[in-house]
């Protein structure tokens, strides 16, 4: 890289204006979020709330009778009453006991219910009951054992990870094959500038979490969830492709001595071996997923200074049309 092109890109980190805004977005949030939830979510016997319920880290008690949903993130929910819409856990555990009921659905999401004192599921849930904790515990369990004293091996855990490797290597392909030129360029500027990108997606994932957090603080139940889902799909589609853009920058480094006519030479033999590289490492455990949870940062750092004018691939788009010119 010459001296020019390196000047270039540190005055495109000086210009963007991402990181400011990101910044100052999750302090805002920070600070906005909890001010909106409820200072005391229970219900006391007796009472009837009407609304929704929408608790941040606290002990909800549903003593009484709620006429809408409760939403608790990262908390604990206690009904001994009814709650007449939905039960969303997003990181938080319920209890339901004795004549407690939720005539909605059950939703938890990285926590768990618990049953007791002769309530059930099929005679305290009028909906449906949706859990989803199996998968998190399995990798909660391994990132608790070191390399070295991992004795247990999960050909399950194995096969779910190789499966999601091979639907990483199809995305990859896929945007290779419908967008190579934006691809390529974000390869190319993130070169050299990974913990830059890494500092932004983290920034990005932290206004995620905190934007989440302040839709379901002041929205209905069902809005929030909608549009907590738009945030989450959007780091999805940032994450899917800076990971492709990944892929192919460390597997251009592999390849760069592979000739014409080699089967590693070209950018989706490259995205491949890219992806088949970091994959193999991060089914370490332990070391695995804290890699592949940095490069998924890296990964989404990316794909949002993909977007900007004055960002790392934006110069790289600059610096190529002044070349070809």
């Amino acid at each position: 890289m010459t001296r020019q092109a390196a000047s270039t890109r540190a005055s495109a980190f000086a210009r963007s204006p991402l990181p400011f805004l990101a910044v100052v977005f999750s302090s805002v949030l920070l600070v906005a979020a909890p001010a909106f939830a409820e200072s005391d979510p229970s219900v006391p016997s007796g009472t009837t709330h009407a609304g929704d319920i929408v608790a941040l880290g606290k002990r909800i008690e549903v003593a009484g009778i709620t006429s809408g949903s409760v939403v608790a993130v990262g908390g604990m929910v206690v009904v001994t009453g009814r709650v007449q819409g939905n039960l969303i856990l997003l990181g938080g555990n319920a209890t339901i006991a004795g004549s407690g009921r939720v005539d909605g659905d059950l939703l938890a999401v990285g926590g768990g219910v618990i049953f007791r004192s002769g309530a059930s599921e099929s005679t305290s849930v009028g909906g449906r009951v949706r859990t989803v904790e199996a998968l998190e515990a399995a990798y909660l369990s391994e990132l608790r054992t070191a390399p070295v004293e991992a004795t247990a091996f999960s050909p399950l855990l194995l096969s779910f990870r190789l499966l999601l490797l091979l639907a990483w290597l199809v995305a990859g392909l896929l945007l290779l094959r419908l967008s190579p030129r934006p691809l390529v360029r974000a390869a190319d500027a993130a070169q050299g500038h990974l913990g830059f990108l890494g500092a932004l997606g983290a920034t990005a994932v932290l206004s995620g979490a905190l934007l989440s957090a302040f839709f379901l603080s002041v929205l209905p139940a069902r809005a929030a969830l909608v549009l907590v889902a738009a945030v989450l799909a959007a780091l999805l589609a940032g994450k899917i492709f800076g990971l492709a853009a990944l892929f192919l920058l460390i597997g251009r480094r592999i390849a760069r001595g592979a000739g014409r006519g080699s089967p590693f030479f070209g950018d989706p033999a490259a995205l491949a071996l890219g992806l088949l590289s970091l994959g193999t490492f991060s089914l370490a455990p332990v070391a695995g997923v804290v890699l592949w949870s940095l490069a998924s940062l890296a990964a989404i750092g990316l794909a949002l200074d993909a977007m900007a004018p004055r960002g790392l691939a934006g110069a790289s788009r600059t610096r190529a049309d002044a070349l070809a010119a």
